[in-house]
């Protein structure tokens, strides 16, 4: 990947900054805190590196990243802990490698532009931070107690941030819309139509909604249709009714 002297890595999970190579600094000058996403492209090519836990990244040559998994010190190193790193333990590290191609009429012409991951890298990355857990149970004679899907999919471009009790039957929804970049395809199965924000709810519920916003100096808003920007987040109380 003729990435030249760049390296993206993102700002706590919702943005993208631009870093590049500086000769004149030490290497540990040129290692940037990687919270979860780290990438590298050209004109053709991206290659991304995706993290469940936060790990420190460079990129020392083109075509190169490297990541930090560990590191050990015999004295402080002026950071604030008081004392050198030698009681390593064990820590998983649980990291993806994704490599996806752009499209050179999109990619052309790339400057300072802003960057975004790509919906495939969000899909990813949702699966590492976000693990589906398996609950069993022994087998037993007794039925299985009645259960309700309680939402349809989100949109391909909307993550549910929290749906969390507040009281009686109101619980608060919260949503956030992601930015992605358009210099890599897509499955054709992706929409991202407008959707009124009843119908995530599917038909075995009946819900009211109310805009709460997240602080009080947010205006409420009357619209019912999720019709978030990219980056924006959303946040409505929904009441169940009987």
């Amino acid at each position: 990947i003729e990435s030249g002297d760049s390296i993206y890595t993102d700002l706590n999970g919702h943005t993208i900054q631009h870093h590049k190579y500086k000769s004149k600094l030490k290497t540990q000058g040129n290692f940037f805190p990687m919270p979860s996403t780290a990438f590298i492209q050209d004109s053709s090519t991206r290659l991304s590196l995706l993290g469940a836990e936060p790990h420190g990244v460079a990129s020392l040559s083109e075509g190169w990243i490297e990541v930090i998994i560990d590191r050990r010190s015999k004295h402080d190193d002026g950071r604030g802990l008081g004392e050198g790193i030698q009681d390593n333990i064990p820590t998983p590290a649980h990291l993806r490698i994704l490599v996806e191609a752009r499209s050179e009429t999109q990619a052309h012409g790339e400057g300072y532009r802003v960057e975004n991951p790509s919906l495939v890298s969000h899909w990813t990355l949702q699966t590492l931070l976000h693990p589906a857990f398996l609950l069993s149970r022994p087998l037993s004679k007794q039925p299985l107690p009645a259960s309700v899907q309680l939402m349809k999919p989100l949109p391909c471009d909307e993550e549910l941030v929290n749906l969390r009790y507040v009281d009686n039957q109101t619980s608060q929804l919260i949503r956030r819309k992601l930015g992605f970049t358009c210099d890599i395809d897509v499955s054709n199965n992706c929409h991202y139509q407008d959707t009124a924000i009843e119908e995530l709810f599917t038909n075995d519920v009946t819900v009211t909604l109310e805009d709460h916003p997240f602080s009080p100096f947010h205006h409420k808003n009357d619209s019912n249709k999720s019709d978030l920007k990219a980056m924006e987040f959303s946040s409505e109380y929904v009441t169940f009714r009987n």
